[in-house]
């Protein structure tokens, strides 16, 4: 029986990009036991992957890397690439160590304007790692599998009778957050008649940013921003007849429980490989000459207007609102 580590320390949407690799593996070695490093707050999303034998947490380092080469590994996996990676895959006692290409050099070029080349999916990448133990399987979108019967907040209201809409504010930069001015006008175009019930999301570190929304707006929000853990962000996300979010950790969940969905792009670009993998995802970017202007967003719009979100109107999201809910 094979081991297999598959290391991914962070983030969220980059590990939910890895379940369909992971998958490929437990399709390839079905009586393997596969295991997944990662930190703890991403656990329950490996979890959710269905097929991982076991977790371990990138805490507790030394004793950690004890218990891990005690293990011997046949495979391991590096789906992260980072120095701290290196260590792990070098005191470890692996047969095999294989790390992805993320393709830095490449990117770099993207987003300095100095090619025309594109990235087509991170997946990809992700899949490109297995051709170096032997194996050529075909890419495919990632896939969570909620976990069943999880109790939710009693302020977490849907109904069948109307479109619920979840709304992601947020973004881990802010050049990645579309203006919280416009998505609240955004909200206010919505015609009552089309029976929506907007249901806003986030971290709580975003608690302030969905009272903000929500001052902005003549509408009535359910509020959810951080009452959830991911496990019952996953199920909320799940109930959802449309999600709206930027180029963010949720937008991957999103797509990987295969919801409608509307993604916004701001400082980054589809063309970098981080699109969704969603036959129901509709991309909503500027397409700037200046757009990427860096691979995971930054504070400031390094031209000070940041037009690659202001230029996208609240009617440009309504329309697509409309074309998703018609």
């Amino acid at each position: 029986m094979k081991n297999i580590l598959v290391i991914r320390l962070s983030s969220l949407g980059d590990i939910v990009l890895t379940q369909s690799v992971v998958q490929a593996l437990r399709s390839e070695f079905p009586d393997a036991q596969i295991q997944y490093l990662t930190k703890r707050v991403y656990a329950p999303i490996v979890k959710m992957f269905n097929c991982v034998d076991e977790i371990h947490y990138w805490e507790n380092k030394y004793s950690l890397l004890k218990n891990l080469r005690t293990i011997k590994f046949d495979i391991a996996i590096d789906f992260h690439s980072k120095l701290n990676t290196f260590i792990i895959k070098s005191f470890i006692n692996a047969k095999q160590t294989v790390t992805y290409n993320k393709e830095h050099f490449l990117r770099r070029q993207i987003v300095n304007q100095r090619t025309n080349k594109t990235i087509l999916s991170t997946v990809g990448l992700y899949f490109g790692a297995l051709k170096k133990i032997g194996l050529t399987t075909k890419i495919s979108a990632p896939k969570l599998f909620p976990v069943k019967n999880i109790s939710m907040p009693e302020i977490f209201r849907i109904s069948d009778k109307v479109k619920n809409i979840g709304i992601f504010p947020g973004a881990l930069h802010k050049t990645k957050q579309y203006p919280v001015e416009q998505l609240a006008e955004f909200i206010d175009l919505v015609p009552s008649e089309w029976h929506c019930n907007f249901i806003v999301f986030g971290s709580k570190a975003e608690i302030d940013l969905a009272e903000e929304l929500n001052s902005l707006t003549k509408t009535n929000l359910i509020d959810m921003s951080g009452k959830l853990d991911l496990q019952q962000l996953a199920k909320a996300i799940n109930e959802m007849d449309i999600v709206i979010t930027n180029d963010s950790g949720p937008m991957h969940i999103a797509a990987a429980l295969e919801k409608p969905q509307i993604a916004i792009f701001g400082a980054t670009h589809p063309k970098l490989g981080f699109a969704p993998m969603n036959k129901n995802a509709v991309l909503i970017l500027a397409d700037l000459p200046c757009q990427p202007c860096s691979l995971h967003g930054g504070n400031m719009c390094p031209r000070k207007h940041f037009n690659c979100m202001k230029s996208i109107t609240a009617k440009k999201i309504l329309d697509s609102l409309h074309n998703a809910i018609s």
